[in-house]
């Protein structure tokens, strides 16, 4: 039996990390029990993780949370109190500053006029779409291999994350990778925990490929397709999504296709904040 390297022994103990830390974002995270759940030293824990994901354990804890807390602005009426308490701030002057430093803006503010309140505003005669560009082009063929996911789509992240360090752990990832999200159901009509998505990268090579219990492979055929240029944080989406099958689409001349909506992701979320976040989101047309 081929022993596992080091990187990959470490990368799957960072993986039930990773479980644990989105099972339990509204608990305290303190590093000695993220050290016990991991099985590696707390002396170490910081280290390797950010040998292996390239940022630090703190910064994806607080990334996660935050991303978190703009889907409860959006979504719900809860209080910016209530929501900085689930993310874990003592106040609401700390929870503000930290937002507005990733968001450009504090949470209030974020919840009247955030990206997704231009999506729920119709389209006018002689009036440009949302501030989105939406072009149609043909796509290419692709092969994508990665994880699934089964569940909220706020929570794709995870298996994005594992598949990150399964990838640096076998010197699979440099510049070129490009990294793609599919997302095979409707979440206004399907249960939140029915959703399949899955986070995965371009693959030119699948003979080459390493073979691994998990990772699932999804063509997509090459043709027409819609694709926004997104750019905002990824919390918007959804707002995003409902705008374009429900005012572009119905006032356009295209019908949609025989494949579901993906997404290419063209930069890093812990690179840029996240109003910098670009994406294009591709939808197949006949």
């Amino acid at each position: 039996m081929k022993r596992q390297s080091t990187a990959e022994h470490y990368q799957k103990r960072l993986s039930v990390l990773s479980d644990y830390i989105y099972d339990n974002l509204e608990d305290d995270l303190d590093m000695d029990k993220l050290a016990e759940v991991a099985l590696i030293s707390p002396y170490h824990l910081h280290r390797i993780y950010r040998g292996i994901y390239g940022n630090s354990l703190t910064d994806s804890i607080r990334w996660i949370r935050l991303h978190y807390a703009a889907d409860r602005l959006i979504k719900t009426d809860m209080s910016i109190e209530a929501i900085g308490r689930l993310a874990r701030y003592n106040s609401v002057q700390s929870f503000t500053r930290v937002f507005s430093e990733t968001f450009g803006m504090p949470p209030a503010r974020f919840r009247r006029e955030g990206d997704h309140v231009q999506f729920s505003q119709p389209i006018r005669k002689n009036e440009d779409y949302p501030m989105q560009e939406i072009t149609i082009r043909e796509s290419e063929t692709m092969t994508l291999i990665g994880f699934e996911h089964h569940g909220d789509y706020m929570k794709v992240g995870q298996q994005f994350e594992k598949l990150q360090g399964w990838l640096a752990t076998r010197n699979l990832i440099d510049e070129n990778t490009r990294f793609f999200g599919v997302y095979f159901d409707d979440p206004d009509t399907v249960p939140t925990d029915e959703l399949r998505s899955l986070a995965c990268i371009k693959v030119s090579n699948v003979n080459d490929f390493p073979e691994e219990d998990g990772l699932k492979r999804f063509d997509i055929q090459g043709g027409k397709c819609a694709v926004m240029h997104y750019k905002g944080p990824y919390a918007n989406m959804d707002a995003a999504y409902r705008w374009l099958f429900s005012e572009w689409l119905p006032k356009s001349t295209e019908r949609v296709g025989n494949q579901p909506a993906y997404e290419e992701y063209l930069n890093d979320v812990h690179s840029v904040p996240q109003t910098e976040l670009r994406t294009d989101i591709y939808i197949p047309l006949e």
